[in-house]
């Protein structure tokens, strides 16, 4: 989203759709569990990678680059590796992280979360990792 968009809801006063008080409510508190976060390391290992590609603000994604793990953000469909937002060198430890998340905390609403976390309302929910975008990756039954 460019940078008018993004003055508009700051000047609106009014969240955007994505971040509103009932949408961050509704959102899920149930793990995403070992089973599909170890799936999801598996589908990195092999190369895919999840994320946005479109212009302006892609929210966040997953890649497996140089052996670790990495929770990025994306902007205008890239991946920018120079912001890598968290990253981890085995797969135990990145299974371990991601199967304790919810849509809750990976649309940065848990502030017991702090490198997920954020207090804006334009990032909130926006574009982020969930357990939908997850089972949709791993094509997940």
């Amino acid at each position: 989203m460019g940078i008018l968009k993004k003055l508009k809801y700051f000047f609106s006063g009014q969240p955007p759709k994505w971040s509103t008080s009932e949408m961050i409510k509704s959102l899920s508190h149930d793990e995403i569990g070992v089973e599909l976060a170890t799936a999801v390391a598996k589908e990195l290992k092999n190369g895919k990678q999840l994320y946005y590609a479109h212009p302006d603000y892609c929210g966040h994604g997953l890649v497996y680059k140089d052996e670790k793990y990495c929770i990025v953000f994306v902007q205008d469909g890239c991946i920018d590796y120079a912001y890598v937002i968290i990253d981890f060198d085995s797969p135990d430890e990145f299974i371990a992280y991601l199967s304790k998340q919810c849509d809750f905390s990976l649309a940065g609403a848990q502030s017991s979360v702090p490198e997920l976390h954020v207090t804006d309302l334009f990032s909130l929910n926006n574009q982020r990792l969930s357990k939908k975008r997850l089972i949709e990756f791993c094509q997940f039954r």
